[in-house]
């Protein structure tokens, strides 16, 4: 691959797509740009991939609470997203 932004979308993209290479026996490696040492057929090129991987679960689960208290506080404070009943 000549870069690694070229394979997905985001983090989360990029680890799926990674995996599902990996599933079907195929190997990563990155020819250009940051992160040109990324070779998931080494041990190495894998290790930066597991930590990848451990950082888009991190950033999603983030984005899960965040969403959460951002909707507790705004029932809080007694608003409702427009077209949708408030539960009783």
């Amino acid at each position: 691959m000549w870069k690694l932004d070229r394979l997905g979308r985001n983090l989360h993209h990029l680890v799926n797509t990674v995996h599902d290479l990996t599933a079907r026996g195929v190997g990563l490696k990155v020819l250009t740009g940051q992160g040109a040492a990324i070779d998931t057929t080494t041990a190495a090129g894998k290790l930066v991939f597991g930590i990848f991987a451990a950082l888009a679960e991190f950033e999603r689960e983030l984005i899960s609470e965040r969403t959460v208290a951002g909707l507790a506080s705004t029932r809080a404070r007694g608003r409702v997203r427009e077209g949708i009943p408030r539960a009783t």
